[in-house]
């Protein structure tokens, strides 16, 4: 299947590798610690970081003492420090007002995520050209450079990246399993496996994979396959033991932190998906919709309808790997969109696998329209991906709504609260980013430069009677508003009879003239962009 490269797809991948860059580098410096705010405005980053920078590797200290992931990325960060701060590019800081040495620890983990997602884009090209040939190849890898749900979160110092490198590699030593039944594919798909697991727990469904290579393989060619299955997962265990050491090394707060994330999953992320319906539904409707955007989720739907009829193992692994990890993550009650990024490289493939078969079996008036469809998907992929993207690159509205404060706002005037600030308030303490929420209490009673009231339950009435200002974040209202909870409402009620708002400051997805739309959008897809309101009492 696979045609001549020739130098054009050589170009082509060298250019689509660029792309793939540009939109991952684009913005990388949003929300880094500043003077106003000493952590990152991602609400996870703070706590990778931090236990990252309780190892000691050279000196035998690999326990972080945190599993609630796996320990991989950490490792690899942690490495990432050891030699930047060794040849004096980092500065290790000691404390937190040291913001300048904090943004630079951030955004080291920031640029592993931009390799792993340029990485994972070069691993794609190498599934569609065995699965389709070249064409495949530049299709398959053209579409995920642009995506915008892989594009965004491979900015951030998170484990998501680099959980999708890794089962992205999985997939493709899967599809040279079938086709080779070499050793080394075989070990490959093993060790991958365990780093997928050692990164975030859930990606070792894709062990399912190979697993499937095997037997396809076995069933076409007569050849004993169970005892190369059994070897396969004896050996991803032992690779999971040996990058995820916790199991042995601290058994008692590995499962610990493995049951608290384990009963996150399945009870929820406070209101966040309440009354959200089913996960699979979900998943579909919200996070792929704008993960995607609408035109090219409808083709990638349409290639997972299509592709059993191929009846290709390459292409049958790759489907039943979407279809496995989809049916999974949509049964629990926690729907970040995040979640969904290791589909997102198999999906491109099967989507570019229907493009190319559709070029291929088509007369020539049919491959106009083939052609057609596809560059309009590609195009509007393009746009939405670009205007997500761009929307990092324009100040922040937590800093924009900052800047009014203290230019509107007299010091000492009352300022008052619906939730604990957190990274999603306007930084009137550069402390805010940090995890307990009492700290974050005690930090905006610290606060001379005005009276900041904090509330001593979520929504309690009782701080708007001494306020003059109250601050409203999109993450503490909407959700609230959507399930109708009750102290939210009455709070709402009594702000919108007493107060008025007097500021707004939201960040908009528009390339050029063109505007895209911000209603729905994915909780995690908004980390960048919260709505800011500011009510001044009447």
């Amino acid at each position: 299947m696979n045609d001549n490269p020739g130098r054009a797809f050589k170009l082509a991948l060298v250019a689509i590798l660029a792309i793939a860059f540009v939109f991952r580098w684009t913005g990388i410096r949003w929300g880094l610690p500043s003077a106003v705010h000493y952590f990152s405005f991602h609400p996870d980053e703070w706590v990778i970081l931090g236990y990252t920078l309780g190892l000691d590797l050279p000196h035998g200290q690999i326990d972080p003492r945190f599993y609630n992931y796996g320990t991989v990325y950490l490792y690899l960060l942690h490495l990432a420090i050891l030699v930047g701060s060794t040849y004096g590019w980092l500065t290790l800081p000691s404390d937190f007002a040291q913001y300048q040495a904090f943004a630079g620890l951030y955004l080291t983990g920031r640029v592993l995520s931009v390799m792993a997602g340029v990485v994972t884009c070069w691993l794609v090209w190498e599934i569609g050209k065995c699965v389709c040939g070249y064409r495949c190849a530049a299709v398959s890898a053209l579409l995920l450079a642009i995506v915008p749900l892989h594009a965004l979160h491979c900015h951030f110092l998170t484990t998501d990246a680099t959980a999708t490198l890794f089962t992205t590699g999985v997939l493709l030593a899967s599809v040279l399993l079938y086709e080779s039944g070499s050793r080394r594919a075989l070990i490959a798909s093993a060790v991958l496996i365990g780093l997928a697991s050692a990164t975030r727990y859930n990606a070792g469904l894709v062990g399912i994979a190979p697993v499937l290579a095997l037997w396809w393989r076995g069933r076409e060619r007569q050849e004993p396959w169970l005892g190369k299955a059994m070897l396969l997962l004896a050996t991803s265990l032992l690779a999971f033991l040996i990058f995820c050491p916790g199991v042995w090394l601290n058994p008692d707060e590995f499962w610990r932190d493995f049951g608290y994330e384990a009963r996150h999953l399945r009870e929820g992320h406070g209101l966040v998906f309440v009354n959200t319906g089913l996960g699979w539904v979900y998943h579909y409707w919200t996070n792929l919709r704008f993960g995607l955007g609408l035109p090219l989720l409808l083709l990638g739907t349409l290639s997972m309808f299509i592709a059993p009829l191929s009846r290709r193992p390459p292409v049958l692994i790759l489907w039943t790997f979407v279809l496995v990890y989809y049916l999974f993550l949509g049964s629990f009650a926690v729907r970040f969109a995040r979640y969904l990024l290791p589909l997102l490289p198999p999906l491109m493939v099967l989507t570019a696998w229907l493009i190319v078969e559709g070029w291929r079996n088509t007369q020539q008036m049919d491959k106009l329209a083939v052609a057609g469809v596809a560059g309009g998907v590609w195009v509007y992929t393009l746009l939405w991906g670009a205007a997500v993207v761009g929307a990092m690159v324009s100040p922040d509205p937590r800093i924009r709504a900052l800047q009014w404060i203290r230019r509107e706002v007299l010091p000492g005037t009352p300022i008052a609260f619906a939730t604990i600030p957190w990274f999603y308030t306007p930084p009137l303490s550069p402390y805010w980013g940090e995890l307990q929420p009492a700290r974050r209490a005690e930090r905006a009673r610290e606060v001379q430069e005005y009276r900041l009231l904090v509330p001593q339950s979520e929504w309690d009435r009782a701080v708007l009677k001494r306020a003059q200002v109250v601050l409203l974040s999109q993450f503490e209202k909407d959700d609230a508003v959507r399930v109708k909870h009750a102290p939210a409402l009455s709070f709402l009620e009594e702000l919108n009879r007493s107060f008025r708002v007097v500021a707004r400051f939201d960040s908009t997805f528009r390339v050029n003239g063109l505007v895209f739309g911000k209603r729905d959008v994915p909780h995690d897809m908004l980390y960048p962009f919260p709505r800011i309101e500011v009510w001044k009492r009447r």
